[in-house]
């Protein structure tokens, strides 16, 4: 039987086992297909960034173990372990870490400085915000009222 309840229970050995190999969860989520078949859908990076295919294929088999194991998914599933992309959210200080010399497009929840949107390169991030140098000059945004944040592909 498929229970959200069940399914969230492993989200923390599918971080733990990825953390132990030197890569992050960026993301998980379970749905229900077209043919009414769940899938599990893993979105894994390293640390620093950039996961090929063939470790996504062999995180593949490695999770799909753990899953079978835990006894959580109680049904057949689709395990989908892949890249988060290029245009990979930007949500917490490590993700702003990672991308600090990058040019990056924040939207805000509330204005701050009169604007709710910023593009510009990210010069530092501490656990309570991040520097931009956007349209010349330089702003601190509080990561609290972040609403998202994309690196810019030029």
């Amino acid at each position: 039987m498929y229970r959200q309840e069940s399914l969230l229970g492993i989200k923390p050995l599918l971080e733990k086992h990825l953390e132990n190999l030197g890569f992050v969860l960026v993301d998980l989520r379970f749905y229900k297909d077209g043919q009414n078949q769940i899938v599990l859908e893993v979105l894994a990076d390293r640390t620093e960034g950039g996961i090929t295919l063939d470790e996504c294929v062999r995180l593949n088999r490695e999770l799909g173990d753990i899953v079978d194991n835990s006894g959580l998914a109680g049904q057949g599933y689709i395990l989908d372990v892949s890249s988060p992309g290029m245009d990979r959210p930007l949500a917490t200080e490590a993700d702003f870490r990672r991308n600090i010399s990058r040019r990056v497009r924040v939207f805000l929840k509330e204005a701050w400085e009169g604007r709710i949107e910023y593009c510009g390169e990210i010069v530092a991030v501490d656990e309570t915000g991040v520097v931009l140098n956007a349209e010349k000059k330089t702003v601190r945004i509080p990561l609290d009222i972040i609403n998202k944040a994309k690196q810019v592909i030029i």
